[in-house]
């Protein structure tokens, strides 16, 4: 049974690499989850379980978020009905999320999604994240890895290409055009998670959200952190992988 102090999030995703990547990236918050990968099995979860907050994708195929979220509501007896919804798609369009937060749901957030925006909904939501914002990240992170990747074995194959892939972007991210970047960054965070290289997906994510703000000064900040992330974790592999 879990920690009565821990949150617990139901994550209901489709897509295998996205559902990795935000039940990781709500792992490192500190928060407990429970990831499906379709609408009734989400259902089934909140009916049988308490969650504090259903984290559902929109675009669900068969049963979509909409309609699991208006099931679990509607069902008296389901273990959380009262929980908090929020909605995850990747429609930018403010009439459609106005449309879902009329639904129900609290906060839409637009994927790619980063962290940073998953712990802002969730402190504002009033769910408390275990892992306070100014904690650092590790360069690797031998249990999120292993958790990701199924094995320790695993989590070493993936780790030796993931460092060959790493060389090949630090010889030439600062070439990339912006959309090519922007390209490589989306990437660059599921293996991350993959390999539990925390940091670095951290600095991604920050990055890829300062170009979509548009922001000079902030791109150039999370650039720099980037670059340091990507030089920290490639000798953590070195190190790992010798």
């Amino acid at each position: 049974m879990d920690h009565p102090s821990t949150p617990r999030i139901l994550l209901a995703e489709d897509d295998p690499v996205s559902r990795v990547f935000l039940a990781e990236a709500l792992h490192g918050l500190g928060l407990e989850v429970e990831a499906v990968a379709d609408g009734e099995a989400a259902v089934i979860a909140a009916r049988k379980q308490q969650f504090d907050a259903l984290l559902l994708d929109h675009d669900l195929p068969g049963m979509n978020g909409d309609a699991v979220l208006h099931a679990v509501r509607a069902d008296p007896d389901a273990a959380s009905r009262g929980a908090v919804a929020i909605a995850t798609t990747a429609e930018p369009d403010p009439t459609i999320h106005a449309g879902l937060r009329a639904r129900g749901f609290a906060r839409v957030l637009v994927k790619p999604l980063a962290g940073m925006a998953l712990r802002k909904a969730f402190s504002e939501l009033g769910i408390a994240c275990a892992r306070a914002t100014g904690d650092p990240e590790p360069a690797l992170d031998d249990s999120a890895g292993r958790r990701a990747s199924g094995s320790m074995q695993a989590l070493a194959a993936l780790r030796g290409l993931f460092a060959q892939e790493l060389a090949v972007l630090a010889s030439e991210w600062n070439l990339l055009p912006d959309d090519a970047l922007a390209q490589r960054l989306h990437r660059l965070r599921a293996a991350c998670g993959f390999c539990g290289a925390s940091a670095l997906q951290v600095a991604a994510e920050r990055l890829s959200e300062a170009m979509r703000d548009a922001e000079p000064a902030k791109i150039e900040a999370c650039r720099g952190d980037f670059r340091h992330a990507l030089t920290t974790t490639r000798e953590a592999l070195e190190h790992t992988c010798g």
